[in-house]
């Protein structure tokens, strides 16, 4: 049983049981049944602060990334951090959440995007800050980083089966953070479309990448892809059907 589940198992067990006889008033039930996931939010909160603190403390001990990796991965299973999310989201909470943060970051790190880009506006939402060891501030900055590198290492590989499959994260990322504003950021909103012109240029999909291209230059004039976006433009223009002339 993992350190969360024996804490609430303990706690439960110590709630007295009602003695009460007459069955409640239609009110009572309607609190009753409207409270519970918040209520079981607050109780449950520092039962997970101290099982992602132990967590944190364990995962210093390992060296190899590979062993970390397989830690954060079993960790999410044993201590169900998800589960608590899920409930933390349902109760309309909105807190600061240590939890919370570091299970994000965890899942940045294991590449669970589908998880991520579920989370990521809630992280935006509430202002969720990252947790002191980290030099950024602003989550889709610090998602961006983590997928950049990785499509960094599939560009320099050329391996294609990488390249579609960030394409497709990038391309839900960039959905995702449409409305975003990218004053003070313009390098972060640059390196994200400039990444994702790059993707979509090495796997042929000139459309978006000269869509993308063209963005990453709009929000930094120093994105990097000037050349890149007129060889698209030519690839494009090459590729337009002749416009059939008129005979008199």
């Amino acid at each position: 049983m993992s350190l969360v589940k024996k804490s609430l198992a303990k706690t439960a067990s110590s709630v007295p049981a009602s003695t009460e006889i007459h069955a409640p008033t239609a009110a009572v039930d309607n609190v009753q049944a409207n409270a519970p996931v918040t209520n079981n939010e607050q109780k449950e909160y520092p039962f997970f602060v101290a099982a992602i603190e132990s967590d944190l403390a364990q995962l210093k001990t390992f060296t190899d990334i590979a062993d970390k990796a397989s830690y954060k991965s079993e960790a999410l299973k044993r201590n169900d951090y998800l589960g608590y999310i899920k409930r933390y989201r349902l109760s309309g909470q909105n807190h600061h959440n240590t939890v919370l943060a570091w299970v994000f970051i965890w899942l940045v790190d294991l590449k669970r995007w589908d998880d991520v880009l579920e989370l990521l506006p809630l992280m935006v939402e509430q202002k969720q800050p990252l947790p002191t060891v980290f030099n950024t501030k602003h989550w889709p900055a610090f998602v961006i980083d983590q997928l950049y590198d990785d499509a960094n290492y599939y560009l320099s590989q050329s391996e294609q089966a990488g390249l579609f499959t960030i394409s497709f994260v990038l391309h839900r990322l960039i959905t995702t953070v449409k409305n975003q504003d990218w004053t003070g950021l313009e390098v972060v909103g640059g390196k994200l479309y400039a990444m994702a012109a790059k993707v979509d240029a090495s796997i042929h999909n000139y459309g978006f990448a000269a869509a993308f291209a063209e963005q990453a230059l709009a929000i930094n004039d120093g994105a990097g892809v000037k050349g890149l976006l007129k060889d698209l433009q030519k690839l494009l223009k090459q590729s337009e059907p002749e416009q059939a002339v008129d005979a008199d």
